[in-house]
């Protein structure tokens, strides 16, 4: 039977904090956090049951064991090193930059900027791709990220792009046909089942809204396919502000009441230390943050 390694993260950041005898810059090469390295480090001489590093004033001192250890790995990262050269990658120098994010805030936010873009960045090549995995910003080749949650994710510095606010939208027509009572909603699948987190319910408290009168209720799960329906003046969309605040300025949405409700999550940029010393990345970074500004 094959005796199971260790956890493959705890030894690429024994192996680097071995090299420098330093996690500060062990974290740096790696992209993560000095804790981060600290904690994999702990982990893994809890895996093989020695200490690796004597922790003393004046900084690291490699164990007789760590010492062994390192020793003995260096081959194999040498290996892996020749192994991955004959593979191309994207020169680090690239004018290339790439975004990991999720479809709405790629279709709402980032398409129709485009042009902004290339005007701020005509030098620069921009990438984006959208899903709803979580990427690893230290393995993976993305420069950025823009995720929608709580934020403080681990190992990545993040800071939020829009307030976390949601507005309720519709159509012209809807709002006119209304005259101030709600007709229907289209809302997402994933808080309409759980009463802790409905953010309808909440809202509908604030505006002061009976929602056991508003028949029926359609069930959309993303925000992209609310607020599409929202266009085709289909009923309301609970969207985030900076996902609809250029329709709303273009006349296409308009609020169906000034009350908004705040939740815990919203959009961020999210990127590691090390890809600040990446070409544009926070001239990019900073163009997200300055045209995000602009929500209601």
């Amino acid at each position: 039977m094959t005796k199971p390694l260790p956890p493959l993260n705890a030894v690429r950041a024994f192996e680097a904090a071995s090299r420098h005898l330093n996690l500060s810059r062990a974290a740096e090469e790696l992209g993560v956090t000095q804790g981060a390295i600290s904690k994999q480090v702990i982990a893994l001489e809890d895996f093989i049951g020695v200490q690796l590093f004597l922790r003393e004033p004046g900084g690291l001192q490699l164990t007789h064991e760590g010492g062994n250890l390192k020793e003995a790995i260096a081959p194999a990262f040498t290996t892996l090193a020749e192994a991955f050269s004959r593979y191309s990658r994207r020169a680090p120098r690239s004018n290339s930059i790439r975004i990991s994010t999720v479809a709405s805030f790629a279709s709402q936010f980032l398409v129709p900027r485009l042009s902004r873009f290339k005007e701020r960045f005509p030098t620069c090549e921009l990438e984006f791709l959208t899903s709803i995995r979580l990427v690893d910003l230290a393995r993976e080749e993305f420069d950025i990220a823009v995720r929608y949650g709580p934020g403080g994710w681990e190992g990545v510095q993040s800071e939020p792009l829009s307030t976390g606010m949601l507005v309720p939208v519709c159509a012209p027509s809807v709002l006119a046909r209304a005259d101030g009572d709600l007709d229907r909603l289209l809302a997402d699948n994933r808080r309409i089942q759980s009463a802790a987190s409905n953010e309808w319910r909440h809202w509908a408290e604030a505006a002061g809204v009976d929602l056991a009168r508003v028949t029926p209720t359609y069930i959309m799960e993303e925000f992209t396919v609310a607020i599409s329906g929202a266009l085709a003046g289909e009923g309301l969309a609970l969207s985030p502000d900076i996902l609809v605040m250029d329709r709303i300025r273009r006349g296409e949405l308009v609020r169906f009441s000034p009350t908004s409700v705040r939740t815990g999550y919203c959009y961020h940029v999210v990127h590691t230390t090390a890809a600040l010393r990446r070409p544009f990345v926070p001239q990019v970074i900073a163009w997200l943050r300055e045209e995000a500004a602009g929500a209601p």
